[in-house]
């Protein structure tokens, strides 16, 4: 059976993981890729928990997420419902469990950096810190050659441009902080799409 710990976590990293999951006692399962979400915590019924990461994250990304998913764990222990996702009881959590990693031994410079100013106030989702999905993307080599074929991020195509997402089509517009703002051509309504988020550019 294949230890999930020691093949989607960075190396030095799987001991600590484990020791998560076993404290916090959570269904891990790692899935399919979903455009809209890295991870995933829910609260089961009869008490039980569930965490769930994308499989073609690179190993820090993965570990990241991992661990901000272990954070709502940890809120819903102490708080169940009663807290903002992701409001300062989160952002505490997650600054805890994630404090052992913030090192070059686990990191490389061009990550740590970028992600321990992330962390003085960590945001839902890492995509709201530019510079640090930008140095994860750049460890991302399996995901950039599966996705060369014709694909680009959104951020990264101009305005007026049309492109396809999620089998539909759309038209790039303004960028607004972390989301592009585009219209949806066959309905015409607008959509916020995240800026990092792998698009391919429509025929003509």
């Amino acid at each position: 059976m294949t230890d999930v710990f020691t093949t989607y976590f960075p190396i030095g990293t799987a001991t600590y993981c484990r020791q998560l999951w076993q404290h916090y006692t959570f269904d891990f399962r790692i899935v399919k890729p979903r455009r809209t979400r890295l991870g995933d915590f829910r609260a089961l019924p009869h008490g039980k928990l569930q965490i769930t990461v994308n499989n073609d994250l690179n190993p820090y990304a993965f570990l990241i997420t991992f661990v901000h998913e272990v954070a709502h764990a940890d809120v819903y222990r102490s708080y169940r419902r009663r807290v903002q996702p992701h409001g300062k009881a989160w952002q505490t959590a997650f600054q805890r469990l994630m404090q052992p990693l913030l090192n070059e031994t686990i990191f490389p410079v061009d990550i740590l950096l970028p992600l321990q100013h992330y962390m003085l106030k960590p945001a839902a989702t890492t995509y709201a810190n530019p510079a640090l999905m930008t140095a994860l993307r750049k460890a991302d080599t399996h995901q950039s050659a599966r996705f060369a074929n014709g694909r680009i991020l959104l951020r990264d195509i101009p305005e007026g441009t049309a492109f396809q997402f999620d089998k539909k089509t759309f038209i790039r517009g303004a960028l607004r902080r972390t989301r592009v703002l585009c219209k949806e051509t066959s309905s015409g309504k607008s959509y916020a799409i995240l800026a990092h988020a792998w698009v391919e550019i429509s025929e003509t």
